[in-house]
C-alpha cells in the first residue's frame, strides 16, 4: 500500500497515515526531554514540506536547512509529502497534511502571524500565508515564513541587522533544541511597512522581498497599494482630456489638463474612479488606496463650487495682497479644517459605497492629505471598510478622523532625504520608540517609511524601527546594545558612544517637543533660517567633530575582524562625509566675512579635500558595494544630483547615471534636492570659482 497510494491521488488517507508513521516515541513527548534539531553537530530532525507548497513555502524550508546548516554545519534533510514519513523527528513547515491532521493552523492568525509548536514529537511552523497577487508575488501575507524567522531568531540566535551576507549574524551552535512544550504564537504589531525598505537589494522598490526586510518588519503583510494619487491613473489627462474636456477642471475660465485636476461633480469621473478601484481589487489587492492628484486645485464650475466653501486660491491671492508669505501650511492648520473640501470627500464616500457593494470585505484606504487633511463635517461615517491612510500623524489630525474611520495607516517623512535634513542624523532612538509606540497605541494598522538607507549614521536607528514594527513594547536600549555587539564585535563601544553623541546633538540642536512626537516637523516645519547648510554648522562644531573622530578611532582600532572592520569603515565614509563637508562650510563663513587671500586659499584645499571625498564615494565599484555599503546608490544620488529635477536625480537608478557622471566629473557640482525650503541641498561653495584672479 505504501509503495502505490500517493498524496496526489488519495489525500483523506494520507491524513490518516500520519497517525500510524509516527514512530512510537514520537507519540509521548517528555516535558523534560527537549526536541532536538541537531545533537553534536548532526541533524536530529526532517524537515517536512507540503507536496504542492507554494513558492514562499518551498522558500521557508530552504532557508531553515541553510541557516541550521551554517549555524551547526547539519545539513537537516527534506522530506516532500506524498510519500511515508520518515521516522525520528520531523519539523513540519507551512500548512502540511502532518499540521493539519494535528489541528494546527495559520488561517486564524492576522497578517502575517506564526506559530511554533511541538506536538507528538513533532516541531510544527507555521503562519497565515496568503501572499501573491497577479503583479506583485511577494505581496501578501508569508506568516509560514515569518514561523521559520522566529525560531532561527530565537532558538539558534540568528540576527540580520543590515542587507547583504556580512550583515548577518550567525552563532556557531553544536547542538540545536527548542523544549518539547513550546508552544508560541507572534503577531505583529504592524501589518506593513511600505515605502522604502532599507533591507531590500533597491530600497525604492517594493519592501520584503529579502529575508532580512522580513525579518525585521520592512514588508507587506497585506495585499495592500498604498500611496494614494490614484487619479493619475484613473482618469488620465493624456487618455481621456481630448475627447472628455469636461473630465477635468475648469479653472480660470477655462478646461484645463494640466496638473490632471478632475472636475469632482462629473458622474462620469466618479464612475471612472470606481471602475479603477474595482480593477485593482480584481488584480487580487485587499487594499488599495483612493486620493486626489498632487498640487490639488480645485474645479471652479458651478457644480463643484456649490458643494464646499474651498477657497485656497482666493485665501491665498488675500495673503499675497497684505504682503504676506503665501504658505499652505497655515491655511491647512486654519481655515480648512473649518472648511473642509466636501468635493473629494463626497465624491470619495460614494467610491468607497460601491466598492463595498461589489467587492465586500476589500479596504478602501481614505488618503487623508493637503485638501483632504481633515475629515468631512458633512458624512459622520465612511464606512467599516474605509480606514484613513493619514499623512499628517500630528494628534489633532488623527483625533478628528477617530471615529469616522475604521483605523489608520500612516505616511512619513521621518527619514526623507529629499527634506532639509538630508544625509544626516533624522531622529534618536527614543523618538523613534516614542512615535512607533504612540502610532501603535493610536491605532495605526500599517505606515509608510522612507529611510534612504544611510546606514553608516543610522544603522542602529534602521535595525530598532524594524524590531518595534514588529513589538512596540522591546527596550530600545537593549536593541541598539544587540546592533551595535553583533555589527561591531569588539569595537561595539566606542561605536555606541559615537552614536550617542551623534543623537545627543541632533537633540540638542534641533528638538521635537512631546506634542510633535509623532510628526515631522523636524523634516517638514524647520524654521527658514535652519537651511541644509546652517543645520551642518549647528550640530557639528569642531569640539564635536573632534570627540566623534575619537571615537571613530578607538573603533578602528579595536575590530579585530573583517567584518567589524568593514562596518566600521562605512560609519568612517559617512562621518568623513560630515566632517569634510561642515570643515568647508566653516571656511566658506569665514571667507564670506573676510575674503581675504589667505582665506580664499584655505577654502580651496577644503573644497578640494571635499572633492576629492565625493570622487572617492561614487567611484566604488558595485561589487564592494553590495557588500559593505548598503544605501551606496541612495547616498550618490544626493552628492550628484545637481539640482536636477527630483524625477532625474533621485527616481533614476544610481547604476543607470554612474557612467555619465563619472565621465563629466563633479567639481563645481551642487548636491541635494531642489531650491526651495521643502529641500535638501548644498550649492556654495562647490560652485564658486576660487583659482585667483588673474
Amino acid at each position: 500500500m505504501r509503495q502505490i497510494v500517493s498524496h496526489r491521488q488519495f489525500p483523506c488517507l494520507v491524513l490518516a497515515w500520519t497517525a500510524l508513521l509516527l514512530p512510537r516515541e514520537m507519540q509521548a513527548a517528555e516535558p523534560s526531554v527537549p526536541f532536538q534539531i541537531v545533537r553534536q553537530g548532526h541533524p536530529a530532525a526532517t524537515v517536512v514540506v507540503p507536496a504542492e507548497a507554494r513558492q514562499w513555502v518551498k522558500t521557508a524550508g530552504d532557508w531553515l536547512v541553510k541557516y541550521v546548516h551554517k549555524a551547526s554545519g547539519a545539513k537537516l534533510p527534506v522530506h516532500v509529502e506524498g510519500k511515508p514519513l520518515p521516522p525520528g523527528r520531523l519539523i513540519s513547515v507551512g500548512p502540511t497534511a502532518l499540521a493539519k491532521a494535528a489541528g494546527i493552523s495559520g488561517k486564524t492568525l492576522k497578517w502575517d502571524g506564526c506559530r511554533l509548536r511541538v506536538k507528538d514529537r513533532v516541531l510544527f511552523l507555521i503562519g497565515h500565508d496568503d501572499a501573491g497577487t497577479k503583479t506583485h508575488d511577494w505581496v501578501g501575507a508569508r506568516g509560514t515564513n515569518r514561523a521559520v524567522i522566529k525560531l532561527l531568531e530565537d532558538h539558534v540566535g540568528v540576527r540580520w541587522f543590515l542587507p547583504g551576507p556580512n550583515g548577518e549574524l550567525v552563532p556557531p551552535r553544536t547542538n540545536l533544541h527548542v523544549p518539547s512544550d513550546l508552544n508560541t504564537q507572534f503577531q505583529p504589531a504592524f501589518a506593513y511597512s511600505d515605502g522604502r525598505s532599507v533591507y531590500d537589494v533597491n530600497i525604492l522598490n517594493e519592501p520584503g522581498k529579502s529575508l532580512s526586510a522580513q525579518a525585521n518588519n520592512y514588508r507587506k503583510a497585506v495585499k495592500a497599494a498604498p500611496g494614494g494619487h490614484t487619479y493619475y491613473a484613473a482618469v488620465s489627462a493624456d487618455q481621456y482630456f481630448e475627447k472628455h474636456p469636461e473630465y477635468f477642471a475648469l479653472i480660470d475660465g477655462k478646461r484645463t489638463k494640466r496638473g490632471n485636476h478632475l472636475c469632482s461633480s462629473n458622474p462620469d469621473v466618479k464612475r471612472l474612479l470606481i471602475q479603477n478601484m474595482r480593477s485593482r481589487y480584481d488584480q487580487g489587492l485587499d487594499w488599495v488606496s483612493l486620493g486626489q492628484e498632487d498640487g490639488y486645485l480645485r474645479c471652479q464650475c458651478d457644480r463643484c463650487e456649490k458643494l464646499d466653501d474651498y477657497r485656497w486660491t482666493h485665501w491665498a491671492a488675500d495673503q499675497g495682497k497684505k504682503g504676506i508669505p503665501i504658505r499652505w501650511e497655515p491655511f491647512q492648520r486654519t481655515v480648512l479644517r473649518d472648511k473642509p473640501c466636501e468635493r473629494l470627500l463626497m465624491l470619495h464616500k460614494d467610491v468607497a459605497d460601491a466598492v463595498a457593494e461589489s467587492h465586500p470585505g476589500k479596504v478602501v484606504m481614505l488618503m487623508a492629505y493637503a485638501p483632504t487633511a481633515w475629515p468631512s463635517r458633512k458624512i459622520p461615517h465612511f464606512g467599516k471598510h474605509v480606514i484613513a491612510e493619514m499623512m499628517n500623524l500630528n494628534p489633532e489630525y488623527i483625533e478628528a478622523w477617530r471615529g469616522k474611520v475604521a483605523g489608520f495607516t500612516g505616511f512619513t517623512y521621518w527619514f526623507n532625504t529629499q527634506c532639509p535634513m538630508g544625509v544626516n542624523l533624522h531622529m534618536t532612538a527614543e523618538e523613534v520608540t516614542a512615535r512607533l509606540r504612540y502610532l501603535h497605541k493610536s491605532g495605526f494598522m500599517a505606515i509608510s517609511l522612507d529611510p534612504a538607507g544611510n546606514w553608516g549614521l543610522e544603522g542602529p536607528l534602521n535595525y530598532l524601527m524594524g524590531r518595534l514594527m514588529g513589538d512596540p513594547s522591546q527596550d530600545h536600549k537593549a536593541i541598539v546594545a544587540e546592533y551595535c555587539g553583533g555589527v561591531f564585535e569588539d569595537a561595539s563601544g566606542p561605536m555606541q558612544r559615537f552614536f550617542d553623541l551623534l543623537q545627543q546633538r541632533l537633540a540638542q540642536v534641533i528638538p521635537i517637543s512631546d506634542t510633535d512626537i509623532a510628526a515631522d516637523v523636524r523634516n517638514t516645519q524647520l524654521p527658514r533660517w535652519l537651511t541644509t547648510t546652517q543645520m551642518y554648522l549647528s550640530m557639528y562644531p569642531p569640539g564635536v567633530l573632534g570627540t566623534l573622530e575619537s571615537h571613530l578611532q578607538e573603533a578602528e582600532k579595536l575590530a579585530g575582524t573583517e567584518r567589524a572592520r568593514g562596518w566600521v569603515r562605512l560609519s568612517r565614509d559617512h562621518f568623513d562625509f560630515i566632517k569634510l563637508l561642515t570643515e568647508m562650510l566653516i571656511s566658506y563663513r569665514a571667507y564670506q566675512v573676510r575674503a581675504s587671500d589667505a582665506n580664499r586659499t584655505e577654502l580651496k584645499q577644503t573644497v578640494d579635500r571635499f572633492e576629492d571625498y565625493r570622487m572617492k564615494i561614487i567611484s566604488y565599484s558595485k561589487a564592494y558595494t553590495d557588500k559593505w555599503f548598503p544605501g551606496h546608490g541612495t547616498f550618490c544620488k544626493w552628492l550628484v544630483a545637481n539640482l536636477e529635477s527630483t524625477d532625474t536625480a533621485y527616481y533614476i537608478s544610481w547604476e543607470a547615471r554612474k557612467a555619465t557622471v563619472l565621465k563629466k566629473g563633479v567639481r563645481g557640482m551642487a548636491m541635494g534636492y531642489g531650491t526651495s525650503y521643502y529641500y535638501s541641498y548644498i550649492r556654495e561653495p562647490l560652485t564658486l570659482d576660487l583659482d585667483p584672479a588673474p
